[in-house]
């Protein structure tokens, strides 16, 4: 893992890198904010290409991507993202879940989908559950099993990101 010391009272807490990629600047701000007592978060894409060319130059842990965004939206981001740097798990998250999209797109490396609307904390659980995937299990398609895992995507009311 590719994770950040932080101090916390003398103690060493690590928190994993977190690439974020949404084309909607107010969610990236929201996300960064409010995700960065988990994550570290190293980098912010507002484009599918954005996306892949930061996860090559900074390898991150865990990607959380937008299906709907410039340059092909998450379904050239997660593939791209997945050849660029193999390590890093992708969770997607969007408005849309027709069953066919998400499973296109973990099909094409995503471990796990969430709707917008989730809260951070559902969205903090579902990144550092997407991080105990192991290769194998991303192979297998056979994952830890959260409500906000794909097969139960959440849908979290309020106060999440948007």
């Amino acid at each position: 893992m590719n994770a950040e010391a932080k101090w916390h009272g003398g103690a060493a807490e690590t928190r994993a890198n977190l690439l974020i990629a949404d084309d909607d600047m107010v969610c990236r701000i929201a996300l960064s904010s409010q995700l960065e007592p988990w994550f570290h978060v190293v980098a912010v894409a507002e484009s599918a290409t954005e996306a892949i060319e930061l996860a090559e130059k900074h390898r991150p842990d865990i990607a959380l991507v937008d299906v709907q965004m410039p340059g092909g939206g998450a379904r050239e981001a997660v593939p791209g993202i997945a050849t660029s740097s193999p390590d890093t798990r992708i969770v997607v998250l969007s408005s849309d879940e027709s069953t066919r999209d998400v499973l296109e797109l973990l099909d094409a490396g995503a471990i796990a989908y969430m709707r917008k609307g989730a809260t951070v904390a559902e969205i903090a659980k579902t990144l550092t559950t997407a991080l105990e995937v192991t290769p194998h299990q991303r192979q297998g398609r056979t994952m830890p099993r959260s409500p906000s895992l794909a097969g139960g995507a959440a849908s979290g009311a309020g106060g999440g990101a948007s």
